[in-house]
């Protein structure tokens, strides 16, 4: 795989500008950046020193650390029946999802706070999911979540999941269907629930106690010019550390029409190891998502990832 552009990508945070203010070490030779302001409900963040750096140039390589948890490793958006999310376990060790969650918008965390779920972003297309009790990935392998009824006949296989309100059949039954928490919701647009030139997925974990924070597992974003409610950005919030600041936060490249986002491999590029809101005390929202995620041709649900 070959490493392109190491420029930070840019984003539309009107109120936290420059980089994220962290003294954490990282996986990859990254600068300190500037004052991550407040969100659209929180108070300020703190400051820092100036802007997003790097030392790495256009072509050159980065490092990366082994994430050691959950990952989101694919990604199909509309249209419709081709639309999927992938989660890959690449530990050695099965996980029990039961406390785990997934959701599309930037207020994620308020589940947490006992507050209904009001995204910030379009109603009906946003989502905050759980998995059901008991559910296992077992190490090394993955799950697909689904979102429109043509799934099987798109890519000849059942979804394990289904993360819209509609019925999605598959193999003479129905695709079971993830669960809407209480100040959560499935999906109510089949096919449509991912934005194609802009949106955010992030899978994270909470044990179900109002006032204990949620812990991020994995995240990503896709497309240029994204809004706030498609970036994850928790500074001032009452629990956590910063988050990197939306303008510094580094997306990966839009899948195109039955393209995919791709992870090649566990390694998690540019991200920052300590003093952040992930589950392992990395901050998720640092990791350079441009160099750890690629386009794929040819979608592959279920199965290791075209990286070629």
């Amino acid at each position: 795989m070959a490493f392109a552009h190491l420029t930070a990508c840019g984003g539309d945070d009107p109120v936290g500008g420059g980089g994220a203010s962290s003294s954490s070490t990282t996986s990859s030779s990254t600068g300190e950046g500037g004052g991550a302001g407040g969100d659209e409900t929180g108070g300020g963040g703190a400051g820092g020193d100036g802007g997003a750096g790097g030392d790495g140039g256009a072509g050159g390589e980065v490092s990366g650390e082994p994430a050691g948890h959950l990952l989101i490793s694919e990604v199909v958006v509309a249209p419709g029946a081709a639309e999927f999310i992938e989660i890959w376990n690449p530990t050695d060790t099965d996980v029990d999802l039961t406390n785990y969650y997934l959701s599309d918008n930037t207020v994620y965390y308020r589940i947490a706070d006992g507050r209904a779920w009001e995204p910030s972003g379009s109603a009906g297309t946003d989502f905050l999911v759980q998995f059901p009790a008991g559910t296992v990935i077992e190490a090394g392998k993955y799950l697909v979540l689904a979102t429109h009824e043509g799934f099987e006949l798109e890519y000849n296989r059942c979804a394990d999941f289904a993360l819209d309100a509609s019925l999605i059949p598959c193999g003479g039954d129905d695709v079971p269907p993830m669960l809407a928490p209480t100040n959560g919701a499935l999906g109510a647009q089949a096919g449509g629930l991912l934005t194609g030139d802009g949106e955010m997925v992030v899978l994270f974990e909470w044990d179900g106690t109002e006032g204990s924070p949620v812990k991020d597992v994995d995240y990503v974003i896709w497309g240029e010019g994204l809004g706030n409610s498609e970036m994850a950005y928790k500074t001032g919030q009452r629990g956590y550390a910063d988050d990197t600041s939306r303008s510094s936060q580094r997306s990966a490249a839009v899948p195109g029409d039955r393209k995919s986002i791709v992870r090649c491999s566990d390694l998690e590029f540019g991200e920052l190891l300590t003093e952040g809101n992930g589950i392992s005390g990395h901050d998720e929202t640092s990791e350079w998502l441009d160099i750890s995620f690629t386009v794929a041709a040819r979608p592959s649900p279920g199965e290791a990832n075209d990286c070629e």
